[in-house]
C-alpha cells in the first residue's frame, strides 16, 4: 500500500482529528493536576498552627531555625504515619484503636457543646432530676461515744446529762470531737457511716437522745441545729443544670451516632455462652 493511499484513508483522518482535539483540550483545561502520591505538603496555615502551639508552650514565638526544625519534624512524622498505615501497623493496636474511638466520640458529641437552652428547658431538666441538685439537709450536733459496757445501759448516762452533768465526765475519752458544727448530711454519713444522718433527722432538737449506731459504735446525741434539705431555684444552680443538660444531650447524640454507624454494618457477635464457656 502506497503512502498516498494511507494518507487518504478515513481511519488516519479520524486519528489525526482525535489527536488534535485532545491536544486542544490539554491546552485549555484548567483542572489542577492530581497530587503526587508521595508528596508531603505542609500548608502555611498548618505551619502557623505549629508555630502557635510552640508559642503556647514556651511563651514566645519560635525562631526561624526552631520553626524549620518543627516543620522537618512534621514531615518525618507524616512519612512515618503513612508508611505505618501502608504496612497495616495500626491494625490490632489497642492504643491506636482507643484514640480513634475517642476521636469519633468527640465528633459525635461535638454538636452538643454548641447547644443553648432557654430557662424553660433548664427548669424542666431541674424538675426531672431533683436528686442531682437538691440542697442536702444540714445538722449540727453534740455526740458522746459510748463504750460497749456503757452502751449496754445508756439510760443512766442520759439521765445524768439531762440533769446537767458535764457529758465529758460520763464516758470514756474518745478521739471523735464532742461538738460537731453545721454539716451536710452526705458529709455526716462519710464521717460517721451510712445512715447516721438519717438517724439524726429522727431525734428531737435541743436534748440528749439515743443511742445512735455509727461506724464507730454507739453514741448519745444532742441535735443543736438543723436546716432541712430544699430544692434550689434555677438561678442558684443554672450553670450546674446547663452543664448536666448539655452532657445528657452529648450522650444522646453519641448514642444516636453510634446506632447510625452500626446500621451500616452487618454486625455478627458470638453467643455469650460460647465465649464464657470454659
Amino acid at each position: 500500500m502506497s503512502l498516498s493511499t494511507i494518507l487518504r484513508s478515513p481511519l488516519v483522518h479520524f486519528f489525526v482529528l482525535g489527536g488534535c482535539i485532545f491536544a486542544l483540550f490539554a491546552m485549555v483545561d484548567d483542572t489542577p493536576p492530581p497530587p503526587e502520591p508521595d508528596a508531603l505538603t505542609l500548608s502555611a496555615d498548618e505551619a502557623r498552627r505549629i508555630a502557635q502551639r510552640f508559642e503556647q508552650t514556651w511563651s514566645r514565638p519560635p525562631t526561624a531555625d526552631e520553626l524549620d526544625a518543627l516543620m522537618q519534624s512534621w514531615a518525618l512524622e507524616e512519612a512515618f504515619v503513612r508508611e505505618a498505615t501502608a504496612l497495616g501497623l495500626e491494625r490490632g493496636d489497642p492504643v491506636i484503636r482507643q484514640r480513634l474511638n475517642l476521636k469519633m466520640k468527640f465528633l459525635a458529641e461535638g454538636g452538643a457543646a454548641a447547644l443553648d437552652a432557654d430557662d424553660a428547658t433548664l427548669q424542666a431538666y431541674l424538675d426531672a432530676h431533683p436528686d442531682m441538685f437538691r440542697r442536702p439537709a444540714e445538722v449540727a450536733f453534740d455526740q458522746l461515744q459510748l463504750s460497749a459496757q456503757e452502751a449496754s445501759d445508756p439510760e443512766a448516762i442520759l439521765a445524768a446529762m439531762r440533769a446537767g452533768t458535764d457529758p465529758a465526765t460520763l464516758a470514756a475519752p474518745s478521739l471523735l470531737p464532742m461538738r460537731i458544727g453545721m454539716m451536710a448530711a452526705p458529709v455526716i454519713d462519710r464521717s460517721f457511716g451510712a445512715g447516721f444522718a438519717a438517724s439524726l433527722s429522727e431525734l428531737p432538737q435541743g436534748e440528749w437522745a439515743g443511742p445512735v449506731q455509727s461506724g464507730y459504735g454507739m453514741h448519745l446525741v444532742r441535735v443543736t441545729d438543723r436546716v432541712p434539705g430544699a430544692m434550689p431555684a434555677l438561678d442558684e444552680v443554672r450553670a450546674r443544670v446547663e452543664t448536666a443538660w448539655r452532657a445528657e444531650k452529648a450522650k444522646e447524640a453519641s448514642a444516636a451516632f453510634g446506632e447510625m454507624l452500626l446500621s451500616r454494618y452487618n454486625v455478627s457477635l458470638p453467643p455469650l455462652d460460647e465465649v464464657l464457656a470454659e
